[in-house]
């Protein structure tokens, strides 16, 4: 990836962001809590984007301070650093430096309020074609995204060990591999999933790699 094209991105797609994280995040003085040296700190990491891994989730809980906040909040209250754990250091190279998105522009801390919707799935495809690849793994976090996708897109779903489903789609000259894993921000009475979620993503860093 290039700066200005990571600079279009961010114009156009506000909430999108990457699979990079300060060392520190989300303690000390990471880079997170200075909303100008997250930016920089992002496209310094130009090199290792790799744009064909989508990790997505269903939308926002707040309003974002700056561009590549989404997924980065540095505060334990929000999860995260659950990422950061299971993918950077874990040493999960394949999904490092993904990109990340969510399906449904909308910001609402409650998901039982957002719907999916067909121009929600449409905007994603915009993102995908903007971003230049033939073929996308895209790793829906929760069943909201993913069972949106696949409505969007009418097809059918397989299911494998750890709790994994996908399905395969061919459209316009893309093909995409999505994925449906456990949401990294589950807690008390679906604290196991959370366990899953670790190797779910174990999983698809071997496969995809």
């Amino acid at each position: 990836m290039d700066r200005e094209m990571l600079t279009e991105i961010a114009t156009r797609y506000p909430w999108a962001s990457w699979a990079v994280w300060d060392d520190e995040f989300p303690d000390g003085d990471c880079v997170e809590k200075r909303p100008e040296r997250l930016v920089e700190f992002v496209h310094n990491q130009a090199e290792v984007l790799t744009p064909d891994i989508v990790l997505m989730g269903l939308n926002r809980s707040g309003d974002l301070p700056t561009p590549y906040a989404n997924f980065h909040a540095p505060t334990r209250k929000h999860y995260d650093y659950r990422l950061k754990e299971f993918i950077q250091d874990s040493g999960l190279n394949r999904l490092q430096g993904a990109y990340m998105t969510d399906l449904v522009d909308e910001v609402d801390p409650d998901s039982q309020n957002v719907k999916v919707s067909d121009d929600d799935a449409a905007v994603l495809l915009k993102q995908l074609r903007l971003l230049g690849e033939s073929e996308y793994h895209v790793v829906c976090f929760g069943n909201k995204p993913f069972d949106g996708l696949v409505d969007y897109f009418d097809t059918g779903v397989t299911s494998r060990p750890p709790d994994l489903k996908r399905v395969t789609v061919e459209i316009e000259g893309l093909t995409l591999f999505i994925y449906r894993v456990w949401f990294y921000g589950l807690y008390g009475a679906n604290q196991d999933k959370v366990d899953v979620l670790k190797h779910q993503l174990q999983e698809l860093n071997e496969q995809i790699a």
